[in-house]
């Protein structure tokens, strides 16, 4: 049995000092090569924390030590969980022989995902080393777009004829302990299509002679093998379920997604949201390239420079006013990046909320006005504390209403700007994350610097 770096929860700090003690212990008995006690440590670390530990070892041991796991089955769940960089060492320094006989231990799903990563040479090489049903199931994953539940499911699940008794299922669950099941049992009917679901704990409180078509849950929720795995996530979450079937367009059972590959599949939708948002893609992670990472920002900031430089040329437009009253070139930046604030916050909760099925674009008024209540608050309250600021420091109710104003409009605009825009890219089918870049930064700015000396101008008669 394996455990864990910390058996109980911790703090932080705790743990890090635990997993750092396991890092200097599991190097040093290295060092004596002490093999076989480092073997029988190695073989008690859950494999989740094993990953941990080989990020922090020396380079040029990782390799080594992760050949010491003498369990192939840990061996491969560790490789699943390493960092690309390290995963990409022990690719490229371990003979294929080897990762073949530790990689056909992985769920078909994740042994699928594992495949793709590999240079095309040492794939065709893997592969050929594989067993003839690893190999069936890789290519039969592989017809699958790669973000779809076809891509994401394992073809490694358990179902049952629906005209079995209760004892019958349960003397078929024992005989396949391998398999993965978490607490469902899909029943299907003589051509294999899907037709009712029981949970285990229906099957163990029912009388052993009773069929299970008569106890099923006929209401099976499923997706297809074309559905979107962002669509899988939310029905998954939605309904909080542990495993969901896939099926295909003539209703056979063909796979099930299980909790933890939702959780991937959140994970990565999430980081993905996030880089876009602010300009980048996955592809930077995995590069120590400054030339390839420099070239992956600079579409995003060069409609970022465009945009300032479109402000640029309202302020230029603007320039009498600013030579009559100088002092308003001083508020410029708390103007401009209070509104900016306000447009990420509120295209964050917009982008976020599409992506989780928690905002949909028939609730667009209903958002807006919202959003609109909450641009006016923040924007009155911050409306409030500048324009008296301005006028205390400066002695000038004029400088005081035009900041005041200002802000107020500034944040309520870009409140607004922030939600549309999103709700906007999701009705024209492109992916709202994308509103939460350059596009809403760089609008606010140029709405904002325009509503600036609008006001100031009607302000001051100029």
């Amino acid at each position: 049995m394996q455990i864990s770096v910390e058996a109980k929860p911790a703090a932080p700090a705790a743990y890090d000092a635990r997993k750092k003690r396991l890092v200097q212990t599991i190097d040093r008995l290295y060092h004596r090569d002490a093999r076989a006690p480092l073997q029988k440590m190695l073989a008690r670390v859950h494999p989740a924390d094993m990953a941990a530990i080989l990020d922090d070892l020396p380079p040029e041991h990782v390799v080594d030590v992760f050949h010491l796991i003498s369990d192939t089955a840990q061996a491969a769940e560790v490789f699943s969980q390493l960092s690309p960089d390290i995963r990409s060492r022990v690719t490229r320094e371990s003979p294929v022989e080897k990762l073949a006989s530790i990689l056909q231990h992985l769920a078909p799903d994740d042994l699928t995902d594992l495949i793709g990563e590999f240079p095309e040479e040492q794939r065709e090489q893997l592969m050929a080393l594989l067993d003839r049903d690893s190999k069936d199931e890789i290519e039969s994953l592989l017809q699958y777009a790669p973000d779809s539940a076809g891509g994401i499911m394992t073809t490694d699940f358990f179902s049952l004829p629906h005209r079995l008794t209760v004892e019958q299922a349960i003397e078929s669950i024992r005989s396949r302990e391998d398999v993965e099941m978490v607490f469902y049992l899909y029943l299907t009917d003589e051509d294999g299509r899907l037709v009712g679901v029981i949970s285990l704990r229906q099957l163990l409180l029912n009388r052993p002679q009773t069929t299970l078509h008569s106890i099923m849950n006929r209401r099976v929720l499923k997706v297809t093998t074309d559905a979107d795995q962002t669509t899988v996530a939310t029905l998954v979450d939605k309904y909080r379920l542990l495993a969901i079937p896939v099926v295909d367009e003539e209703n056979v059972l063909v796979g099930m997604i299980t909790v933890d590959d939702v959780i991937d599949v959140i994970e990565e939708e999430t980081t993905r949201d996030m880089l876009k948002m602010a300009g980048t893609n996955e592809s930077e992670t995995l590069t120590h390239s400054a030339f390839k990472i420099a070239t992956i920002r600079l579409p995003w900031l060069l409609a970022a420079f465009i945009g300032g430089l479109a402000a640029t040329g309202v302020i230029g437009q603007y320039e009498a006013i600013l030579g009559e009253v100088l002092v308003l070139s001083a508020f410029l930046p708390v103007i401009m990046g209070m509104a900016g604030n306000v447009g990420v916050q509120s295209a964050t909760v917009a982008v976020r909320g599409l992506a989780t099925g928690a905002i949909d674009t028939r609730h667009t008024l209903p958002l807006v006005l919202k959003e609109l209540r909450v641009g006016l608050l923040l924007g009155g309250f911050y409306g409030v504390i500048l324009g008296t600021y301005g006028y205390l420091m400066h002695s000038s109710m004029s400088l005081g209403k035009v900041v005041g104003l200002t802000i107020l409009g500034n944040m309520t605009g870009a409140a607004l700007l922030a939600v549309l825009l999103p709700m906007i890219f999701q009705r024209l089918k492109v992916d709202p994350a994308v509103a939460t870049g350059p596009f809403v930064t760089t609008a606010i700015d140029i709405l904002g610097v325009l509503n600036y000396f609008v006001i100031a101008s009607w302000i001051y008669n100029l």
